[in-house]
This record gives structure tokens, sequence and C-alpha cells, in this order.
């Protein structure tokens, strides 16, 4: 089973913190530590773009963390507060706008100032001088990423896809094959019917391309069909199996991911690095996740297989 992937930030100042919340969360998370001293083992490197990086760590890991304690003093209506440091807040803000707040957690100093605008973010406060609260904190954020759903609806690009080509294409299939019990080609109509979305391992830059190759290897023949409510005739390619017949798609809708990450992230994508590769491959795993929720939604899961090409 993959761990889902997940960062902790803080400033230089509680580095043993985040340490200690790393040993706590390694059995049940892939942990990052970020802090602007240790760029060797960070997830930015200072030769980056640092607010380039920050985005692209918002697409490679599942949940956040950020620990706020009082490393700065500021004056609040005449009165000298503790206050996080300005980094460690925006990065805050960056990940729950990006993840979510059921994935997104501040670990935070129970002295220091929270600002209005905090209502609604998951926050777990300790106490400085008492290390058994800020293990207890640490666990209550892990039960709570342990409790979201790993495939929740969200904006990434590939949930987004996933939800359209639901609608578009697999719905009014799986509605029409109800509706008529099964599917008639010529003169034999066929009771038994079975959906296969087949799902590269990669996406290349042409989708299209790499879906035509894929599909001489598969000895198909295609059909068409008008269904109610749609402009145009759904046109999908059957086989025959086992005495079922099975319509095979292959979403060429994905290459939607590709060129959204691409506009986010530019310079990876010209020079197809490691860090965007892994985004197209978490994309991919998100965009197979999200359709097979909604399927499960929709109740047409036992009418649909979603593979990936490695499984063929």
């Amino acid at each position: 089973m993959i761990k889902k992937r997940l960062f902790i930030g803080s400033s230089s100042e509680e580095l043993n913190l985040a340490e200690t919340a790393k040993a706590i969360l390694d059995k049940d998370f892939d942990v990052s530590i970020w802090n602007e001293n240790v760029w060797d083992k960070s997830i930015f490197k200072i030769n980056q773009n640092f607010l380039s990086d920050l985005l692209k760590a918002t697409l490679q890991y599942d949940f956040g963390i950020l620990i706020g304690t009082g490393d700065d003093k500021v004056t609040f209506r005449g009165t000298e507060v503790l206050q996080p440091r300005d980094n460690v807040l925006f990065e805050l803000g960056l990940f729950t706008g990006r993840l979510g707040t059921s994935k997104c957690a501040f670990l935070i100093d129970k002295e220091i100032k929270l600002l209005s605008d905090f209502g609604g973010l998951s926050v777990a406060q300790f106490d400085t001088e008492d290390s058994s609260s800020f293990e207890r904190a640490v666990t209550q954020i892990k039960d709570l990423f342990l409790s979201s759903s790993d495939d929740d609806l969200n904006f990434f690009p590939s949930s987004t896809l996933a939800s359209v080509y639901l609608e578009n294409l697999i719905v009014p299939i799986c509605r029409f094959l109800i509706e008529n019990g099964g599917f008639k080609v010529g003169d034999n109509h066929y009771r038994k019917c079975q959906i296969n979305v087949i799902v590269p391992d990669r996406i290349n830059e042409d989708v299209n391309l790499q879906f035509e190759k894929l599909k001489s290897t598969i000895q198909t023949e295609n059909v068409t069909f008008k269904y109610a409510g749609r402009p145009r005739n759904i046109s999908i390619d059957t086989q025959m199996k086992d005495g079922t017949l099975e319509f095979i798609d292959f979403p060429t809708i994905i290459s939607g991911i590709n060129h959204a990450i691409s506009n986010l992230l530019p310079n990876d994508f010209n020079k197809l690095s490691p860090d965007y590769n892994s985004i197209l491959e978490r994309e991919l795993r998100r965009f197979i996740t999200t359709l097979k929720k909604l399927l499960i939604k929709h109740g047409f899961d036992e009418m649909v297989s979603v593979k990936r090409e490695s499984e063929l």
C-alpha cells in the first residue's frame, strides 16, 4: 500500500518539534520536513524559485502540517503578543487553499495570538513546556488525516476531468445498457455487458497517439448509438470476451492533466523533471480514485472496470 505523502513546515528554531512530529507520523505517512536551513534534505532547493517550489509541493503532497510558535513579537491593539513567522502563515494559507481544511492543519503553541481569519481551519494546540501535550496534538492531527477520505473530490485537474468524463460518456452508456437490457449488435442482443476504462501508466505529450498505439494491440469493433439529450451519437470500441460484450474506452480527456500542470510548472515541463513526473503520476491516481468513487455514488461500479495499462 502506498503511503500518503505529508509535508511538515516550521521555522528553523522549531526544527526539533518538526522532527518529533515526523517520528510520530512516519508509520502512517511518507513525511518530509521543510526548513530554510536544511536545504540538502528539504523539498525546496536554494537555486530554485521559492514560490514555484511551494506550488509544486502542494501538488506533490496529500497532507500538510505547519508548526506555529512564538518566533516573532508584534504589537496588537497596544499589547505585545507572540505570532508565528510570516512565511509559516503564508505556507499554511497556500496549502489549505490547495488541499482543503481537512487535509491541512496548524500545529500551534497555545500562547500565540490567533488571527480571526483562522476560524474553520484545523488547529491543534500544545504547551511548549509539556512534551506530552505536543505528542497528543500531533496524534490528534494524525487521526484527522487518517479519517479523511483519500479520494475526496477537489479542485485538482484530475478530479474535475474524472467528473466530466463520467457524466459525458460513462453515465450515458450505463443508462443505455440498463434501459435497453443490454446492447444490440446486428442481429445479436447481448445482455451481458461490461465497460472497461483503460488508463495509461504515464501520460505522453500526444495522448491521442498514445492511445491509438495501445488500441492497435486490442482487436475491437466500433459501435455507435444515440442517447437522449446528447447532440451527437456515442461512439465506442467493443470486443467479445467470454460471452460478454466489453465496451473499451481510453480516456483521452486526461491530456488536460498534462496541460494544467505544464501551465502551472512550465520550467519543470520543459525538462520533464522527476518532480513533474511524480506530480503526473499522482494526478493519474487521483483521476482513477475519483472516477471509482463517482461510479459507486451513481451505482455503476459493478458495470465499469477501471484499470491501468500495466494491468491488461
